[in-house]
Order: structure tokens, then sequence, then C-alpha cells
């Protein structure tokens, strides 16, 4: 599909019939049955129905093989936890940690907590806070502040009016129902499951802590937007640049091992999917960093374009595998455009400071 997009060649009607066909099997559970005549009048059109074919194969078998399996060595994992991101995401944590406990420890000596005992709610929202994978910093820090408030302000309301300790224990209930729904957004989430805390914390024979825990939320949404927005040492968005230099090489690899005239079809698939996993991942990324607020957003400014452009090699690079497949050389335009976008990679290069992947030499 990805060559055919390339080729911008209209596509025959019954060449769609045999994905539609797919995807109903699959959507029913069924057998996929009888698929179309091939139409195979182009390499592009010809590598689809192969595709096909061992798809509803593969199907009607019940047997995917490793489709999905990532296979990364110990050193890469290394990379990963000791990389610009691990360092990133491991001082962050420490600094929120390391802060907020001592608050705690401090308000707790203190007796601000008054007579309940849980000091560990404020280090431990701090923690969770600062995951990245919970949207951007400011989004996400708002949403458990509105969240916590809501959900504590309910709960007291609520305290006041149902009897002990059956209403307490119907309201965990209910709110153990209402989780799978509230996970549609942060703060819903939130708000559910400070109502469930409160209550079983209640139900517990503890006094009532909703003050408590809104002061904490509010510490802790506090304490993370200060250290999320502190200047760490080394430059900012390396998360980004260490995303895209990992996308590049991924397409490196994947461009060396299908002009490098390999016959190992296992082997290009998976350096197929790793190329386009790792565009994800930087895509998400560059996503992720753009919604945050300015001090934080303007580090992923011109990633976005080097990502799209690595995202057309990638796509260019598929077909060229199918058409070195079908005919065994390359021909003008694909010479042409790999040319055109090692340029425009090399154009695009001080912007994000990222390793050019290295183009072999073709001819034709």
């Amino acid at each position: 599909a990805t060559a055919l997009a390339w080729a911008e060649q209209a596509v025959p009607a019954r060449a769609s019939e045999g994905p539609r066909r797919l995807a109903a099997a699959v959507r029913d559970n069924a057998s996929t049955g009888p698929l179309p005549a091939p139409a195979r009048s182009a390499p592009a059109l010809r590598a689809l129905d192969d595709a096909l074919l061992n798809a509803a194969e593969a199907f009607d078998r019940a047997d995917g093989g490793d489709l999905h399996g990532r296979r990364r060595s110990r050193a890469a994992r290394v990379r990963t936890v000791l990389g610009a991101r691990g360092r990133e995401y491991g001082t962050r944590v420490a600094l929120c940690f390391g802060a907020s406990a001592a608050i705690a420890q401090a308000l707790h000596h203190t007796r601000w907590y008054g007579q309940h005992e849980h000091w560990y709610w404020l280090p431990a929202t701090a923690v969770f806070l600062v995951k990245p994978d919970l949207g951007p910093l400011a989004s996400r820090v708002l949403s458990r502040a509105a969240g916590t408030v809501l959900g504590a302000l309910l709960f007291a309301g609520l305290a006041a009016l149902l009897p002990r300790p059956e209403g307490l224990v119907a309201l965990v209930a209910a709110c153990g129902a209402l989780i799978p729904v509230a996970t549609r957004h942060f703060a819903a989430q939130t708000a559910v499951v400070t109502v469930l805390v409160l209550a079983l914390v209640m139900a517990g024979g503890e006094p009532q802590a909703s003050v408590g825990r809104i002061a904490e939320t509010l510490l802790a949404c506090g304490l993370v937007l200060v250290v999320g927005h502190l200047p760490l040492p080394g430059p900012r968005g390396d998360a980004i640049r260490a995303r895209l230099t990992e996308a590049g090489a991924a397409a490196q690899t994947y461009l060396d091992h299908v002009l490098g005239g390999s016959d190992d079809r296992a082997a290009r698939w998976a350096l197929r999917r790793e190329a386009y996993r790792t565009l994800a991942e930087a895509r998400t990324a560059i996503a992720l960093a753009s919604a945050e607020l300015p001090p934080l957003a303007r580090h992923a400014d011109g990633a976005d374009e080097t990502a799209a452009t690595l995202e057309r090699l990638v796509d260019t690079t598929t077909a060229c595998a199918v058409h070195l497949d079908d005919t065994g050389r390359l021909d003008s335009p694909h010479i042409r455009r790999l040319t055109e976008l090692r340029d425009e990679l090399a154009r695009r290069r001080p912007r994000v400071d990222l390793r050019l992947p290295r183009l072999p030499a073709v001819t034709g």
C-alpha cells in the first residue's frame, strides 16, 4: 500500500476488494474465503496481492507469527535508560520525590496534617505527576488539581449525608464501577479516584481527610510545575533529539538493508516495522513537547518537519524494496527521490542537530 501511494498511480476497483474482505473477516472473526483475482499490472499491485494472500493465510491459520516483537540489544536498553531521556526523567523524579518527601515530613512533624497519618500522599502524588505518558506537563497538573478539588468537595458533601459504614461501602462500589468510564479524561478519573480513596480512608475508621488531600495535591502540583521547568545540565530538547536520532538510525538501517540487495524478507519486514515504530515514537514526543508551555514547547521547533522528511524517506525505501523485488534495479524516479530527501535532511540538520542517514551510492 505504501508503494502504491508512492507511485501515485490509479488503483483498479477490484484491488480494493481484497482488503475489504480481509477487514470484514477480522471484524467478524470469520474465514476470509476466496479473495478476488489479483490485479498485477504494476510492481506495487503485485506486492499488495502477495501481502494480502499471506495475511489471509496467516489469519485463517490463526498464526500471525511474531509480528509485534521488538528485538532490542542489551546495549540499546542501557542507552534508553542512561541516555538523554532516561537521565532527564530520572533527575526530575529524584528532585520531585526528594523535595516532596522533605516537605511532607516537615508538615507531618508540625502536625499540619491533623490526626491523619498519610504524609506519603504528597510525594506519591508528585512522583505520579512527573510521568510523561500522562500528557503535557501543564495539562496533567491542572487536570490533577481540578479533579482532586472536585472529588474532595464532592466526597465532603456525600460524607455528610450518607450513613456509615453502609453508605461509604456503597460509595466505594459506585466509584469502582465508574473508573472505566472516567478514564476518558484525566481530571474525571482523578475526581473518581479521590472520592474512592477518601471513602476507603473514612470507612477504615479514620477522620475526614478532604482538606488535607486538597492541600497536598495542590502542593504536589506546584512542585511538579517548578521542577518540570527547571533548567537541567545539557541542552534542552535532548529527549526529542534522541527520538529523532533513533528514528534516523532505524531509517538508515532499513535503507542499507534494502539497497544492499539482501533476500532476507523477514529481516526486512522487521527493520521496516522498527523504522515506522521509532518514527511514531518521535512524533509522539514532538507532539507532547509542542503542547507544553512556551518555555518547553520552543525546543520542539523544526522537529516535526524533520520527522515528516524521515517518514517520506522510509516510504520511499519501501517503494524501492518493492521495485527491486520486481525488477532487480532502481529506476531514475527512485534515485531522484532518494537524492531529494537526502538533500532535504541535510538542509534541516542545523535545526535539530540530527545525524543524517548515510545514503548508499546508487546508480542508474
